[in-house]
């Protein structure tokens, strides 16, 4: 079971050899250029522990609770840890279940491991013995199979396809051989050997290092690099591994003094992408480059910016004679090498050290013993997909625990002058802060002052201090950019620092455009002027609109003032500026266009109305927003029309009558108005008042017409106004037609006859023209010879209207035959009328004894009763009481009140029963006179008794009757069906 503990058992001793090592070497403010005053003082604190490290410290070690017998060799990709040992024996693991720990015994006895090589997935392994057998382990397989092919190699390094993910196969491996060959393999995951065969052979020693890697844009191009102990090869080629190392002449070769019998070939790789940087570990240091892939050919290089770095000295305590000195010793060899982003790793024999990519400095060092007998350190394992790293020795394994490792990153590249990527790797806002302030001191300092001012900006530097910067050596555009910096970086709570900063931004864009306008710089100048209304434009809300109009103004820019009012939504400042401008169209066509309420049109027409009436009048016509006509009167008012052209007041009102159905009577007056005021031209005048609907007020247009004489509009009005006399006199003034006219309007026959007369008098009496006035006899039925005969003269000629008077007389002779006709018509039916009274009075019926009343179903002679001609028989009285429910309001009171009357009428007979007229007969119907209690029962029968019950219109109407009263409860329950229906 592996588990992360901490020893705390430390000497006193040791901890003070641990000090003065890491002040000597380490620590020390003078070597370490990360270290501030407080991290010095966070890293005087030490605790007593086996993994000694500081909290502050870029790396940390941590002894895992595990402590192997004779471990020769670690390997741990993707958590899956195999661990070679002295006996022989593999120890399998899986860090994410490791109590299933596996013991793994395959070799004869007293055979020894040489090598272990696992693919980055944790898959495939491959054992290499000293032997020169080799092995496969799957990572499914308890137990290795033995590579036949392979017999007689010993593996010494091994490159892995990276972009393999098939667990079956191994893909196309490399394998490095201790005496310097190198071998294309592939194997299949039931241990068939699908392919083993040499590529290359380097043929100066064993080939320590080797990997391989595909480009990017061609995935058949391939690029190795082998190192043996002294020299590092690059190889660029393909389709195939063959065609990779067809030529050794063409491949570069770095070649570096000494050897080291351990040499290790490191990459790192981001995410498990393409790496990025490489180290080799040789004799005399690091040798350490990039990697960039691109087109490269055979005989190019990838590795580029390649550089030596020596191995730092060891610390050792003072000697007697130099008390207080630390002396250092030459540098030893490290056991091997690793990689990180920023940093080397190095293992020694007795200490664990890395050292920054960036300035070559050791950042952390961790003494572990001295190396004796079961406490040597051997090696270093990374786990790229875990991205985990471990130390391990003899007798037991350290992880390697990274604390924040590129937090001073961004220092190292500032020192470096590497803004950008200082950048990249801030972390704080201060930071950032730093790296923009360096950067813009150091454009400043190179006279690049546009660049100074942007970062600048973004700076929380001295606002006043910047600003001076640039206002003492007069860089006025560097000043703008600066402070546009800072208004973008300010936040939305700086409405203040918002505001100044565009006000001072918007005076040096004014004084520039100034002095483009002076230097005849028209390009230029427009070019700016975009770029000024651009930054009014995003910067609207932030401005103060009473000073940096006062200020554009002041300036003189008029098209400055005109974009900031239209960006602000000012029409009216706009509209004004216009007009006192004398540019009137403008003004018309900004009115169009940007208004968005009324008010502006109600404001500004009077004036656009007197220089400009035709252009403003189509504004009116064409309006984006609804106008009220009647608010337009006062701008209607102050127009003045020239003879030449057209009325463009009665052009819009005519708009707005026809074309917007207008029902405004103050518009439809005005309108009679000017219609009145045209001179010559009472056509249009006379339409409008001949209109089927008019609006306008009749007394004001007669007032109105009456002041400007016009006559035919005055008979118009006084005869929509039923004033058909006036009417009629005043066209006799004017056109005897149109007097005609009026005169047949009336629908009383008397009145049209008195204007006729009035018209005939008029040309009798006036004209003189008798002919004439016989004329209107034909024209008006209602004229008569006799009617006009008054109006001629005392001594006429007879012949002028023989022929009237003769037509006249022969209709007097018709008519008086019609009525003779009539009257013998009349006296035939009067003696008619009289012999059918004198038949009803004989009239007589025949009532049996039993026949019985056909309302009450008793017999009818009981009492007085009602015989109908269709025989039906009622009792009076039963008779009543049923009418007089069918009877209106009117009738049933005059029945109330005839029956009354009779009552009174038989009283005052029995009284005085000689004083009433009998009743007889002269012979003539219509001599019959009836007695008071006679003419009373007359009435009643002619209101109870006027028709059969039965057979008259009372029982017609009834059918729409119900057969009960919906008041009446019992009777609505008689007619309720049962539950049973």
């Amino acid at each position: 079971k592996v588990c992360r503990t901490r020893n705390i058992k430390m000497s006193l001793m040791d901890q003070f050899e641990r000090e003065a090592a890491l002040l000597y070497n380490v620590h020390s403010p003078a070597s370490n250029p990360y270290v501030d005053p407080i991290d010095q003082m966070l890293e005087s604190i030490h605790t007593p522990s086996a993994t000694v490290h500081l909290d502050s410290s870029m790396f940390s070690l941590e002894r895992v609770n595990y402590r192997p017998k004779g471990l020769v060799e670690m390997r741990v990709c993707s958590n899956l840890v195999v661990m070679a040992l002295d006996n022989g024996h593999l120890i399998r693991l899986n860090l994410d279940a490791p109590q299933d720990l596996e013991d793994i015994e395959f070799a004869r006895k007293g055979e020894l491991i040489h090598s272990i090589h696992v693919d980055p997935t944790g898959t495939h392994a491959i054992i290499s013995m000293e032997s020169r057998e080799c092995w496969y382990l799957h990572s499914t397989w308890p137990k290795p199979r033995i590579l036949a092919r392979w017999r007689g190699v010993i593996v010494d390094s091994l490159a892995w396809d990276p972009q393999n993910s098939d667990k079956s196969s191994t893909s196309e491996i490399l394998i490095g051989a201790q005496d310097g060959r190198i071998f294309e393999a592939v194997i299949e995951k039931d241990g068939r050997e699908r392919q083993f065969k040499l590529v290359y052979s380097l043929g100066d020693g064993s080939v320590r290092g080797l990997h391989y890697e595909r480009f990017p844009s061609e995935p058949n191009k391939f690029f190795v690099m082998a190192t043996t102990s002294s020299r590092i090869y690059q190889f660029i080629g393909g389709p195939t591994f063959e065609a990779v190392f067809t030529s050794r002449e063409t491949h570069p070769t770095t070649e570096l003094p000494g050897e080291l019998p351990h040499s290790e070939l490191r990459f790192f790789s981001k995410n498990l992408g393409m790496p990025r940087h490489f180290a080799w570990l040789s004799g005399p240091g690091i040798f350490h480059g990039n990697l960039v892939f691109g087109s490269q050919n055979p005989g190019d290089q990838v590795a580029t910016d390649t550089h030596l770095l020596p191995y730092p000295g060891e610390a050792t305590q003072p000697s007697a004679k130099e008390k207080g000195g630390y002396t250092q010793q030459a540098p030893s060899l490290p056991v091997s090498l690793g990689l990180t982003e920023f940093h080397f790793l190095l293992v020694y024999e007795d200490r664990f050290l890395s050292i920054s990519l960036l300035n070559n400095q050791v950042v952390y060092e961790e003494m572990l013993g001295r190396g004796g007998p079961g406490s040597r350190l051997v090696g270093m394992t990374q786990d790229l997909v875990a991205n985990t790293t471990w130390v391990y020795g003899e007798d037991v394994i350290f992880q390697v625990l990274p604390n924040q490792e590129d937090r001073f990153v961004w220092r190292l590249y500032l020192d470096k002058g590497l803004f950008e990527e200082a950048l990249q790797h801030c972390k704080t806002p201060q930071q950032r802060d730093t790296v923009w302030t360096a950067q813009a001191d150091s454009y400043f300092a190179k006279h690049v002052y546009g660049l100074a001012a942007e970062y600048y900006g973004k700076t929380n530097k001295s606002f006043e201090e910047v600003a001076l910067k640039f206002i003492e050596i007069n860089e006025r555009e560097a000043l703008k950019t600066f402070l546009m910096a800072k208004l973008r970086s300010l936040g939305p709570q700086d409405v203040t620092q918002k505001t100044a900063i565009c006000t001072w931004v918007t005076e040096i864009y004014l004084n520039k455009l100034n002095q483009l306008t002076n230097a005849n710089l028209g390009d230029q100048h427009e070019m700016l002027r975009e770029e000024f209304e651009t930054f009014l434009s995003d910067n609207l809300e932030h401005m103060d609109k009473h000073t940096t109009i006062n200020l554009i103004q002041s300036h003189g820019r008029s098209e400055g003032f005109i974009v900031f009012c239209t960006l602000l939504g000012d029409i009216e400042r706009v509209i004004d500026y216009y007009i006192q401008d004398k540019q009137f169209e403008r003004a018309i066509t900004e009115l169009s266009n940007q208004a968005r309420t009324s008010d502006l049109y109600y404001k500004f027409s009077p004036i656009l109305m007197a220089h400009k009436p035709q252009h403003i009048v189509h504004a009116w016509m064409n309006a984006h927003v609804p106008l009220n006509p009647r608010k337009l009167i006062p701008a209607l008012m102050r127009y003045k029309p020239s003879p030449a052209e057209p009325h463009q007041g009665i052009r819009y009102l005519e708009y707005c009558v026809a074309g917007l159905g207008n029902e405004d009577p103050a518009i439809h007056n005005y309108l009679l108005s000017l219609y009145a005021e045209l001179p010559n031209n009472d056509n249009q005048l006379l339409n409008f008042l001949s209109s089927k609907d008019p609006h306008f007020d009749l007394k004001y247009a007669l007032r109105l017409c009456t002041t400007h004489n016009k006559k035919r509009a005055c008979v118009l009005i006084y005869s929509a106004m039923g004033l058909y006399e006036e009417a009629v006199d005043l066209a006799l003034k004017v056109d005897l037609e149109l007097a005609k006219i009026n005169a047949d309007k009336p629908n009383d026959d008397e009145l049209r006859k008195k204007l006729w007369l009035r018209i005939a008098r008029q040309v009798v009496e006036e004209e003189k023209d008798i002919k004439k006035a016989m004329a209107f006899l034909r024209h008006c039925d209602l004229l008569k010879i006799e009617d006009i005969l008054p109006f001629f003269p005392d001594f006429v000629l007879i012949d002028d209207f023989k022929e009237e008077i003769c037509s006249s007389l022969e209709e007097y002779n018709r008519h008086i035959e019609e009525l003779k006709v009539g009257m013998d018509d009349a006296t035939k039916s009067a003696n008619l009328i009289r012999m059918d009274i004198k038949a009803l009075r004989n009239k007589y019926g025949f009532v049996g004894g039993s026949q019985k009343c056909d309302l009450c179903n008793y017999s009818v002679l009981s009492r007085l009763f009602y015989l109908f001609p269709c025989q039906h028989v009622f009792h009076a009285d039963c008779l009543r009481r049923e009418v007089v429910e069918h009877l209106s309001k009117e009738q049933f009171a005059k029945v109330r009140e005839l029956e009354a009357r009779l009552v009174r009428a038989e009283a005052d007979y029995r009284e005085k029963p000689t004083s009433f007229p009998v009743s007889g007969d002269s012979g003539s119907a219509l001599d019959v006179s009836l007695s008071p209690i006679d003419q009373c029962k007359a009435e009643l029968d002619d209101l109870i008794a006027a028709e059969c019950i039965h057979c008259g219109d009372i029982m017609i109407d009834s059918i729409a009757l119900p057969f009960y009263d919906p008041k009446d409860e019992a009777g609505m329950k008689s007619w309720a069906l049962g539950p049973g229906i």
